[in-house]
């Protein structure tokens, strides 16, 4: 079953019968109290005691309204999710696709509530108004004005618990806690976790033994142990000079007997084309011959790929960053997607499943491919 990866905005039927849902209970409120009120202010005509009762049961329609309706709001500002939003499939979400929030929450609930001043139609135009937004019919107007989007969990991924808006990230495996370097390693190529040792001689000094130092290549990204502290020397010896085989690199100050390894600092990933065009991969982007968002495309930057023999789809790949690699989705083309290591062996892309990409490695698309590149 292929994984669902995009965000797919709520329609308008699914926004209005989820606010119904919700207002279910403040009706049922009504239905049982505001009867009881009447009937007591008609009494009140003729016993005028009964004004304590309609005060005390006016009141706890209006405390047991209000509690609910705070209890509505926490849980949309806290997990985007509301009685109606559950049963209609849908959450609330921020632009980033997490938890609203308290304030936009507010917001566009008393925008709704303001609507009613035109009695029951202004709340609903309000609730539907996303019908006439011409961004892809994504917000309302109170969304809009809050900061909010309203998506469909059903039919798509849900922000709030796969990671917001780029949610395709948090899939990258991460190495538990307290593993070797070695499994820290593992979306390392192979040629660069293999470090590379030369053992040197150094000149005889007067002391007794002729001692050798071993030099590492720094490893990028590399989890190393604390080095051992250095045996304590009986007395100062003079400082050995390296012969012209000492790999460049190593500390000149380096105590004679063992070795430090140097980390390096990590660099972003880029895509290097068949065409020699060069991409610094520094967010989401949509690969294809003519491509175009689709539901959920949150802010995806476009690139058109020029393919006369029209072997890539028009909306082909998506590439998202990754922690040191990239995460490649094939987006349904009719040519397909692959991945292939620096050993030949090609992984098929499943259209809508994240595929992992390592530095070293070739995306192919179509007719066409991509180096994935580490400056």
């Amino acid at each position: 079953m292929a994984v669902k990866m995009n965000l797919v905005d709520a329609t308008t039927t699914q926004r209005l019968l989820s606010w119904l849902v919700d207002m279910v209970p403040v009706l049922i409120l009504s239905v049982i109290f505001l009867p009881m009120i009447s009937a007591k202010m008609l009494q009140a005509l003729t016993v005028p005691e009964v004004m304590g009762d309609i005060m005390g049961i006016y009141a706890t329609y209006a405390l047991l309204s209000l509690a609910y309706t705070v209890f509505v709001w926490w849980w949309e500002a806290t997990a985007g999710k509301t009685p109606g939003n559950l049963v209609l499939g849908v959450r609330t979400t921020n632009l980033e696709g997490g938890a609203p929030g308290w304030g936009k929450t507010i917001g566009r609930r008393l925008l709704i509530a303001v609507a009613g001043i035109i009695p029951l139609a202004g709340s609903i135009l309000m609730v539907i108004s996303n019908q006439f937004d011409s961004n892809g019919k994504k917000q309302g107007w109170h969304d809009k004005a809050a900061g909010t989007l309203v998506l469909d969990i059903k039919a798509g991924r849900d922000p709030l618990s796969t990671g917001g808006k780029q949610g395709p990230e948090s899939f990258a495996p991460q190495p538990a806690a307290g593993q070797d370097s070695a499994v820290a390693n593992v979306r390392q190529p192979a040629a660069e976790q293999a470090p590379a040792v030369t053992n040197v001689p150094v000149q005889k000094t007067d002391g007794p033994l002729e001692k050798e130092v071993a030099v590492i290549d720094s490893v990028p990204g590399a989890v190393r142990s604390p080095l051992p502290e250095p045996e304590p020397q009986p007395e100062p010896q003079p400082q050995a000079e390296l012969s012209d085989q000492h790999v460049s690199g190593a500390d000149a100050d380096e105590e004679e007997g063992y070795t430090r390894i140097r980390s390096a600092a990590p660099a972003g990933l880029h895509l290097e084309f068949d065409d020699q065009k060069c991409i610094e991969l520094d967010g989401t982007i949509l690969l294809g011959r003519n491509p175009s968002h689709g539901e959920g495309d949150i802010g995806v930057r476009l690139v058109v790929l020029d393919d006369p023999e029209r072997s890539v789809s028009k909306t082909h790949l998506l590439v998202q960053p990754g922690a040191g690699c990239i995460w490649v989705t094939d987006r349904g083309s009719a040519n397909g997607s692959s991945i292939v290591d620096a050993q030949g062996a090609v992984r098929a892309l499943e259209p809508g499943k994240p595929e992992q990409a390592l530095a070293g490695q070739t995306v192919y698309l179509g007719d066409r491919y991509f180096h994935v590149e580490q400056p």
